[in-house]
């Protein structure tokens, strides 16, 4: 088998239907799709067997594919303390190392982003489509050591226009502090449109969603149908990310900038300053 002659292989696919084997650099699963019933992931053992060791493969995080050149997107296992557990991540290498940590496609799967307090805390998705990291994940992620971090917001519309906002100073409150959604200022790059800010104000709001919805009567997680930094106001929210992207709910939007609200595309990504 090609994983087993390659060093480097830590997973394959292999499926009996077409005899085909898809080899992986890291991870601990494998893609599948509706139509991979005949197919197995099988991962090869991380240790020490008769003198020759297996390590994991990872980046503590995603400035690491930057130093080495790397030009295209990819995902990679990080390891963002010595000792912690690894996850998975989409790494942009473009302006040192953009960390990936929400994407809405609607080109891919439908995923359902009306979830539980407790899986927004953890993450869900699968990492290279429609996902969300993980507010604990963002919080380690924010923990490293960095001269600060901006949050990149950036949208294509069916049309194929684009926007991009970026928040300079970005910071994530702990639990204990409903994950409240902090920033420094507002900046806007020429190239694009502008998202605009569907944040709202910095420090102000903590998260919500529908099984811990912190908007007291206005209910505001519980009638869009997603979790988010809504504001306590009757207007709940300027912008919002994580709704329906298949018109069984209330959709993303953005605030104003882009009348159009039909998204091709919408990432969310940490970047390091």
């Amino acid at each position: 088998m090609a994983c087993l002659q390659d060093t480097d292989c830590r997973r394959y696919l292999y499926c009996k239907s077409d005899l085909s084997c898809k080899t992986y650099l890291d991870g601990t699963d494998c893609i599948l799709f509706d139509n991979s019933g005949q197919c197995s992931c099988y991962r090869k053992k991380i240790g020490c067997y008769k003198g020759v060791c297996t390590c994991p493969i990872g980046y503590y995080d995603c400035r690491e594919g930057f130093y080495r050149n790397i030009t295209l997107d990819y995902t990679k296992q990080v390891y963002i303390q010595p000792g912690s557990v690894p996850f998975e991540i989409v790494c942009n290498p473009g302006s040192g190392g953009n960390m990936i940590i929400m994407r809405r496609d609607s080109y891919c799967l439908h995923e359902d982003f009306n979830r539980t307090m407790d899986e927004y805390k953890t993450g869900f998705g699968n990492v290279s489509r429609n996902m969300w990291i993980g507010l604990e994940r963002m919080y380690e992620i924010l923990s490293l050591p960095s001269s600060g971090f901006k949050l990149v917001l950036s949208a294509v519309k069916l049309d194929r226009s684009k926007c991009r906002t970026l928040f300079t100073g970005f910071q994530l409150g702990n639990v204990s502090t409903g994950y409240s959604f902090g920033y420094s200022n507002v900046e806007y790059n020429t190239n694009f449109n502008r998202c605009g800010n569907p944040f709202g104000q910095p420090f102000k709001n903590i998260f919500s969603t529908y099984d811990h919805d912190n908007t007291g009567s206005n209910r505001c997680a519980t009638i869009f149908g997603g979790g988010w930094w809504f504001d306590t106001s009757l207007n709940c929210t300027n912008g919002f990310l994580t709704g329906s992207m298949d018109g069984s709910g209330v959709g993303s939007f953005l605030p104003d900038d882009l009348p159009d609200q039909q998204y091709k595309n919408i990432i969310v990504a940490i970047r390091f300053q």
